[in-house]
C-alpha cells in the first residue's frame, strides 16, 4: 500500500512538474541534476574539483575508469624511470577552454598550483621537483609513494590554466581546464550552465550545452526525470528507483559503489570519550536493520565495501545487545539516579544530538528516529535534527552525531579515507578523533610500495576504527544512474567521480 501511495504522488507530481517545467529541447542540450554542490567550482578548494570531474569540464593527466582501470587522459602515457621518479608525456592537441595549448609547462604549473593553494593537506603528494621539456614532464618524488598515479587522478589535481587562474579573480567560478564542456556560469543555489568545447582533444562534442541543475531532494531529482524536465541524475532513493525502471523513456544503471554511510562522533563531549559509553551506544542500536529496512543498503563491517582487498567484511565488532548497552554503561557510573528513565554523567541528564542535513533526505532522518527510540530503551536521549547545512554547527561542536557519506576509496586505495577523515586534526576530521596508533599506521602508509602491505594496513586501520568505536559505519550503497533513452553514451562509474564525459550523445 506504501508502495502504491509513493507511486502515485510520484506520478501526480510528474504531470505538475510536465505542466510547469519547460519541455526538453529538441536540439543538442542536456538537462542533469547534482545532489551536492558547494559554494563555488575551484578545484584545489575542498571536494569542489569533483563538480567539474562529475560534469565534464575537468580532467586529469588520467582517469581511473568504469572498469577500476587507468586510462589517459590528458597524459597520454607513462612510464616509471626509478623508484621515485615517473616520466608523463602530455598528449599533443589538447588546449585548455580559453584556447591556450596545453603542454608539459602548463601541467607542471597547475600541479604546483594545487601543492601551493590546496586545503586538502590529506592530499599533498611528497613531490621533490617537476621538470617540464615541450611535451616530456618528469616527477620525482622525495621518497617511494605507491600511490602516486591514483592521487594524481583524484579531482583535486584537475588540470587547469594557472596562468588564467593568478589573473581572474572569478577563476573560482568559472575554472579553465580541459574537459569536453566548459563553464558559461556558475551559481551556488542553482547550479551551471556548460556550453561544449568544441576545440577538444577527443573531438568535438556532440552536445551543444548542459545544463546542470542543483536539486538536493532525491524525491524532486526521480520527479523531474519522470516529467522529463531531466536527463540525467543519481542518488535516487531505492523505493522511487523501483517506479522509474518501469518508466519506458528511462534507463536505470544500479550497482555497487564504493559509498560509506556512516555517524561521525563528537569527541569533544566528555562522555564520548569514555570508550564503555560509545561501546553501549553500538550494543543498543539495531544497525543491520537500519541498513537494509530503511536505507536498502548493505550493512557495513567499517568504512571499505568488500569489493574493495582492504575491505574488512565478517561479523560486527558490536552486535545487537540491549542487556550489554545496560551493563557497560552502569559500569562507568552513567546511571538513572532520580528515576526519570533517563541516565545522567556527573549529574545531569544526558541529551545526545543526531545532525543530518536536508540533502540526506528521509534515510538519514528515519535512522535518527529509530536510534532515538533504541537508545531510549537502555536510558540514553537523543534529539533529532536536520538541517540545511551543518557546516557551522560542525565547527562549534554542537553535535554528538552527525550523518555523513563518504567516497572511502575513488583512488582505490585506503590512505585517502583514513587521512582525509581519522587522521588527528585532518580537515575531514570534525569530530575531533586522535588515535596514536591509527596515526602510526598512517605514517607508514605513507611509505609503504607494496599493494598488498597497503591492503593489509588498510585492513588494520578499519579494525582500529571499529574497535575503538570511532565512528558508527552504517551501510554501503547499491549506487543508480538514471538517464533518459534520448541520450546514450552514459557510465556508471564505481568511484561516482564522473557522471558524463565526452562520450555523452543523442541516442541514434
Amino acid at each position: 500500500m506504501i508502495k502504491l501511495f509513493r507511486a502515485l504522488v510520484l506520478a501526480a507530481s510528474a504531470l505538475a512538474c510536465a505542466l510547469t517545467a519547460p519541455a526538453i529541447a529538441s536540439d543538442k542540450t542536456v538537462n542533469m541534476a547534482l545532489f551536492w554542490l558547494d559554494g563555488d567550482v575551484e578545484p584545489t578548494s575542498a571536494w569542489n574539483g569533483w563538480t567539474l570531474s562529475r560534469t565534464g569540464v575537468g580532467e586529469n593527466l588520467l582517469q581511473i575508469d568504469e572498469n577500476l582501470e587507468f586510462k589517459p587522459m590528458v597524459a597520454s602515457s607513462w612510464k616509471q624511470l626509478d623508484e621515485i621518479t615517473t616520466e608523463f608525456t602530455i598528449r599533443s592537441g589538447v588546449v585548455f577552454h580559453n584556447g591556450e595549448k596545453v603542454d608539459a609547462e602548463a601541467v607542471k604549473a597547475s600541479i604546483e598550483r594545487v601543492l601551493e593553494i590546496t586545503d586538502r593537506k590529506d592530499l599533498i603528494l611528497p613531490i621533490d621537483s617537476i621538470e617540464a621539456d615541450g611535451m616530456r614532464l618528469v616527477v620525482t618524488l622525495k621518497f617511494p609513494y605507491a600511490t602516486l598515479l591514483n592521487e594524481l587522478a583524484d579531482p583535486l589535481y584537475t588540470i587547469i590554466d594557472a596562468n588564467a587562474a593568478a589573473n581572474d579573480e572569478n577563476f573560482r567560478f568559472k575554472p579553465i581546464a580541459t574537459g569536453a564542456f566548459k563553464v558559461e556560469s556558475f551559481d551556488a543555489e542553482t547550479g551551471l550552465v556548460l556550453k561544449k568545447h568544441a576545440e577538444y582533444w577527443n573531438g568535438e562534442p556532440s552536445i551543444e550545452q548542459i545544463n546542470v541543475k542543483y536539486i538536493q531532494d532525491a524525491a524532486a531529482r526521480s520527479m523531474a526525470l519522470q516529467s522529463g524536465e531531466l536527463d540525467i541524475a543519481s542518488q535516487i532513493n531505492p523505493m522511487d528507483l523501483n517506479i522509474l525502471k518501469n518508466d519506458p523513456k528511462l534507463n536505470v544503471l544500479t550497482g555497487p559503489n564504493l559509498r560509506i554511510f556512516f555517524l561521525r562522533t563528537n569527541f569533544a563531549q566528555p562522555w564520548m570519550k569514555i570508550p564503555e559509553f560509545r561501546q553501549a551506544l553500538r550494543h543498543a542500536i539495531r544497525k543491520d536493520i537500519y541498513a537494509e529496512r530503511i536505507a536498502g543498503g548493505i550493512p557495513a563491517r567499517g568504512p571499505f565495501n568488500e569489493l574493495l582487498p582492504f575491505g574488512l567484511g565478517g561479523d560486527d565488532t558490536y552486535s545487537f545487545d540491549v542487556d550489554r548497552a545496560k551493563a557497560l554503561l552502569d559500569k562507568v557510573g552513567i546511571v538513572d539516579s532520580n528515576g526519570d528513565g533517563f541516565r545522567e554523567f556527573e549529574g545531569e541528564k544526558i541529551t545526545l544530538k543526531y545532525v543530518s542535513m536536508t540533502h540526506h533526505g528521509s534515510v538519514a532522518q528515519n535512522i535518527g528516529i529509530a536510534m532515538q527510540s533504541e537508545l531510549k530503551k537502555v536510558g540514553i536521549d537523543m534529539e533529532v535534527l536536520q538541517m540545511e547545512n551543518h557546516v557551522e554547527v560542525a565547527k562549534q561542536g554542537q553535535f554528538d552525531f552527525i550523518y555523513e557519506r563518504w567516497t572511502s576509496a575513488p583512488t582505490l586505495d585506503p590512505q585517502y579515507f583514513l587521512e582525509s577523515s581519522f587522521k588527528t586534526g585532518a580537515r575531514g576530521n570534525v569530530g575531533s578523533y586522535s588515535n596514536p596508533q591509527l596515526d602510526e599506521l598512517l605514517a607508514e602508509l605513507e611509505r609503504v610500495t607494496d599493494h598488498e602491505k597497503r591492503n593489509q594496513l588498510g585492513q588494520q586501520g578499519s579494525k582500529l576504527l571499529m574497535e575503538d568505536t570511532a565512528g558508527i559505519f552504517l551501510f554501503y550503497q547499491q549506487g543508480n544512474l538514471v538517464h533518459n533513452k534520448r541520450i546514450e553514451g552514459i557510465y556508471k562509474f564505481i568511484s561516482e567521480i564522473y557522471y558524463v564525459d565526452d562520450r555523452i550523445q543523442l541516442a541514434q
